[in-house]
């Protein structure tokens, strides 16, 4: 507690010497945490994003040929037995709309995927849908859609207008609904453009599918955070009621599986990372980005605080031989030292977290929703910063370990030399 004081007692003291170091720990550890909390809120954006696309955090398939679910409800039920109480488990359907296309006022659009949901059970999930206008709260059991905004601008449709689908139905007729459009969400570009949402039920009987039928079941965790451990235990309780295809991040083996399955339906928990497969080089490439920047700021303050100490240190020579000629021990002196700098660096980390979130802040009024395919990076046009104590440390800790380590060999070199030496020191 001595050595703590006396060292925050010395920076105040020399603050003017100090004040440089402390300026660049500052700006080092704002910069690296603003890097590491606006990539963590880009990449929490793409998996909310892919979260609602997907169909779950999980999504439990099964298939013989092709992906076809009967008896929905049995699984269901099943499922909602396994896996916690707190789940959303909601059967799904993605039906193929390439042949299918939206019609209003003479204007035609096609679309890729349209999507089938049991707003009954996803409502809380569909509450944070990033709206243009409208929204999803009373669509389930009626004809109402969603459209993503360059699609409702093409159509030049708004809520309220009736539209209609044309698609082709699962006995290879053609067949014609009117739809309401209930909300209009902001594309997601990857996720959102030829992507269009309406109730599960509707959807049935629009295409002529048994009632209860679905192509998967999505899993959704509103609070536990998935780990590999995790998923293979539920695995293992899946694998004592079903026939199921060993865990894979990659989903096209069990689809190649699932086509050469002969003797019964084959089942398989496809986790958000496997769907995410085809967007893994751009994660992977945000990721060693912010990493590479944190190196290279923090490289750039240790090196600016441990050249700057050494001078410092240099220049206090005849005070640390003032310590040891009145009996001061090294050891006592050596850990002075480094408490001043544990204190230097600390106060940076703090001050440098509290200049992080102003530029947070700064950057959360921008909006980037102009920037092409950046949006599925985004909330409502804007970048939302994700903070957490994990991030805090794993920008923090780093760089007060390798300060330390850096000045340590200046301090160690101080407190070897004798008082008679010290006090012969002239600056």
């Amino acid at each position: 507690m001595w050595n703590l004081k006396m060292g925050f007692r010395s920076v105040l003291y020399r603050k003017k010497q100090y004040l440089s170091l402390f300026l660049v720990c500052v700006v080092g550890a704002g910069l690296s945490l603003f890097c590491v909390f606006l990539v963590s809120g880009m990449l929490n954006a793409l998996n909310n994003k892919a979260r609602i696309y997907y169909g779950g955090d999980l999504q439990f398939l099964v298939g013989q040929k092709k992906l076809q679910i009967y008896n929905s409800s049995q699984y269901l039920k099943q499922l909602q037995d396994i896996f916690p109480k707190d789940c959303i488990i909601s059967g799904r359907i993605d039906f193929d709309a390439d042949e299918s296309a939206f019609y209003f006022e003479g204007t035609s659009v096609r679309q890729r995927v349209i999507k089938g949901v049991d707003f009954q059970r996803e409502q809380s999930l569909f509450e944070n849908f990033n709206y243009a206008d409208g929204n999803a709260s009373d669509i389930y059991g009626t004809n109402g859609v969603l459209l993503s905004e360059p699609i409702a601008k093409q159509l030049n449709v708004h809520v309220g207008d009736a539209v209609t689908l044309m698609c082709d139905t699962y006995d290879d007729q053609k067949n014609t609904v009117e739809l309401i459009v209930k909300g209009i969400f902001i594309d997601s570009s990857v996720f959102g453009m030829y992507t269009s949402y309406m109730d599960i039920e509707f959807l049935r009987k629009a295409t002529y599918a048994d009632d209860d039928w679905c192509n998967r079941i999505g899993i959704f965790f509103p609070k536990e955070n998935l780990t590999e451990k995790k998923i293979l235990d539920y695995q293992n309780q899946l694998e004592k009621f079903y026939t199921m295809h060993p865990i894979s991040y990659d989903k096209n083996v069990f689809y190649s599986a699932m086509r050469d399955s002969i003797e019964s339906p084959l089942c398989a928990l496809i986790s958000l990372e496997a769907n995410l497969a085809e967007l893994k080089i751009i994660i992977d490439a945000m990721s060693i980005i912010s990493k590479l920047i944190i190196y290279i700021l923090t490289i750039i303050v240790v090196a600016g605080i441990a050249s700057t100490y050494r001078v410092l240190v240099m220049k206090r020579i005849d005070e640390i031989g003032i310590f040891k000629a009145v009996g001061m021990k090294r050891s006592r002196i050596f850990t002075l030292l480094l408490t001043e700098t544990s204190v230097l660096v600390l106060f940076g980390c703090i001050f440098g977290f509290i200049f992080s979130l102003i530029l947070c802040i700064i950057t959360g009024t921008v909006d980037f929703s102009i920037i092409p395919a950046f949006d599925v990076f985004l909330n409502n046009g804007h970048i939302e910063p994700k903070y957490s104590f994990s991030g805090i440390l794993s920008v923090c800790v780093p760089l007060f370990v390798t300060t330390m380590l850096a000045v340590m060999f200046a301090v160690v070199k101080a407190v070897k030399i004798t008082p008679v030496e010290a006090l012969a020191v002239t600056e």
